[in-house]
């Protein structure tokens, strides 16, 4: 896995990054969308930076994301929708060091993100660390960020390295159940643990298992479908890929969840894909792919979208 697209920018207006909060849903392009696109080029997504890690405001009007140029600190950036066009991002007034990874919730009024500043009083010992922030909307706009508690948050000791004891993202489609990934300090790889929001701090987390046969396979970027019935993440080289970082998709059970599958050639191929998403009602599916002109550097990654149906996701588990 890329360490650069681990983690996700979010684009908000400089207007305080005030998320735009209707009950209206939205259609996001006038025609059917059944092979992938890149999502609002040209002002999104654009040929010269790398976008990724999308996510919405309760009325889908309000988009924010990870925005990278070159080798800059990526940026958490918000964009409006307005007549059928998405603004000029810009960066959001919380985001001052490398920040990423944005996950509002369904109610709009907290944003979680993946950031590398320090934690007060819990400084880092190790090679690259990240963890997960949150800011309210106030009045005002949004307060000053503040780190989930260490039940959530681990910080590197002497000797770690990335990714260990790294968390960047955390998602819920209820404010209340919560799906993050990290690798745990002295484990071997990346897994999806649940957790709780409870009495303003968080339940211990449980970690999700048998998705594949062997536990070595990282996991990351997860979430659930808009419906709950599905969990859709990142892996690595895992059964079922293409190549490289490839999008993957587990289908709920009465006990859990069943052996995780490619989700598709329509998404995954031999570039890389990562940083699966959802609409808010869950017509659209979106992800991020990157796109190389050198085989040896970085490429850049875009933003791409389509329905949801296209996937056909009920066929996947048919056998």
């Amino acid at each position: 896995m890329n360490k650069q697209i681990f983690g996700i920018f979010i684009i908000t207006v400089f207007t305080q990054c005030s998320p735009v909060i209707t009950k209206n849903k939205i259609n996001y392009s006038s025609n059917e969308i059944l092979t992938p696109e890149i999502f609002a080029a040209g002002t999104i997504c654009t040929t010269s930076e790398s976008v990724f890690d999308i996510s919405f405001s309760p009325t889908g009007k309000t988009a924010y994301f990870t925005k990278r140029k070159g080798n800059e600190k990526q940026k958490i950036m918000q964009s409006n929708y307005k007549n059928g066009n998405w603004t000029t991002p810009e960066i959001c007034t919380f985001s001052t060091d490398r920040d990423e990874t944005p996950f509002l919730t369904g109610d709009g009024k907290t944003l979680y993100f993946g950031s590398q500043r320090p934690i007060p009083n819990r400084p880092t010992k190790g090679n690259f660390d990240m963890n997960i922030w949150k800011v309210e909307q106030t009045a005002n706009g949004w307060s000053i960020p503040t780190a989930l508690q260490d039940i959530i948050n681990q910080v590197q000791e002497t000797g770690e390295e990335w990714p260990s004891s790294n968390e960047n993202f955390i998602f819920s489609n209820d404010d209340k159940n919560f799906i993050y990934t990290t690798m745990v300090r002295g484990s071997k790889s990346i897994q999806i643990y649940t957790t709780k929001a409870l009495n303003g701090t968080f339940t211990r987390p449980q970690k999700i298992s048998g998705l594949f046969d062997d536990e070595k396979y990282w996991k990351y970027s997860a979430v659930y479908s808009a419906d709950g019935n599905y969990l859709v993440f990142n892996s690595s080289g895992a059964p079922g890929g293409v190549g490289g970082e490839d999008i993957f998709i587990a289908k709920k059970t009465a006990t859990g969840w069943t052996k995780a599958k490619g989700i598709g050639s329509l998404i995954n191929t031999t570039a890389e894909e990562s940083s699966p998403r959802f609409s808010r009602d869950g017509k659209y599916f979106f992800f991020s792919r990157e796109k190389r002109t050198n085989p040896e550097m970085d490429g850049i990654w875009s933003i791409y979208y389509l329905e949801t149906k296209a996937l056909k996701f009920n066929e996947l588990f048919k056998n």
